[in-house]
């Protein structure tokens, strides 16, 4: 199997001590990860199968940092309902269940705020409010059950004033503040196809992407746009619902290493 594209190396800054604290007391009791059988999750001990594939992709995701120093990677799909956001969790979960990495999980699909919903947090101030200035850093990150992992909800978004946030400076000081305190950031973002600009605005100021895809939906005409739009960063594929079980669509995945 071909080798991923190497990205340009950047340093490993390891989080500040005390911010376990800091994130749990400020910010009301840790989210809870719930095991839902309409929403599957990692956390669920009869995800068995899919927590297996997750591994596979997580290792995959771990060997190419560990080659290139990235930091932070978006998730995006070449269509709407591919499963970019339970992905997108999912993996994140995997990465924390490890117990080395601090990872930080960001729900910057500001308009749909899937991971929000999926989490039972539309109303928690979150990335808006810091990108409005409306609240500092700290306060927009909330611990979960499962150590290692936080997330950012998509706080409480104006759409009318989204663009003009995103092209400021304050998304990328969110990035660089994240990566003083956390080892990996995750982020969740809106499909390629989607006719706005939050993609290319909110790409600008991460390291990686891997694109979601969903077998017998995403099209080919959908999937080439996409690459071709995300060559730049782009990790590789995942292939979602590769094969479909009886417990869940979501129990099997697939990290597919992208071509040179």
């Amino acid at each position: 199997m071909a080798s991923i594209r190497e990205l340009p190396l950047k340093p490993q800054i390891s989080g500040k001590a005390g911010e376990e604290r800091i994130f749990s007391s400020q910010n009301g009791e840790p989210v809870v990860l719930r095991a839902d059988p309409a929403y599957p999750l990692l956390v669920d001990p009869q995800q068995k199968e899919a927590a297996e594939h997750f591994g596979v992709l997580r290792t995959r995701l771990l060997t190419v940092r560990a080659q290139s120093g990235f930091r932070s990677v978006l998730l995006s799909s070449p269509q709407k309902e591919d499963g970019k956001s339970f992905t997108c969790l999912n993996l994140a979960i995997s990465l924390a269940q490890l117990r080395k990495d601090r990872i930080l999980l960001v729900d910057a699909d500001l308009r749909i705020r899937g991971i929000s919903e999926l989490l039972g947090l539309p109303e928690d101030k979150g990335l808006f409010d810091f990108l409005e200035e409306r609240e500092p850093f700290e306060s927009c990150i909330r611990a979960t059950t499962l150590p290692h992992l936080y997330v950012t909800p998509a706080g409480n978004v104006s759409v009318e004033s989204l663009h003009a946030v995103l092209e400021g400076l304050r998304w990328r000081d969110f990035l660089e503040r994240a990566k003083q305190e956390f080892d990996m950031i995750v982020v969740d973002s809106v499909p390629v196809s989607a006719p706005i600009a939050d993609l290319e605005l909110v790409l600008a100021g991460c390291d990686a992407v891997l694109l979601v895809v969903r077998l017998r939906k995403t099209t080919r005409e959908a999937l080439d746009i996409a690459t071709r739009r995300l060559k730049d960063k782009l990790l590789g594929v995942i292939v979602n619902d590769a094969q479909l079980g009886k417990s869940s669509t979501y129990n099997s995945y697939y990290g597919n290493k992208k071509s040179k």
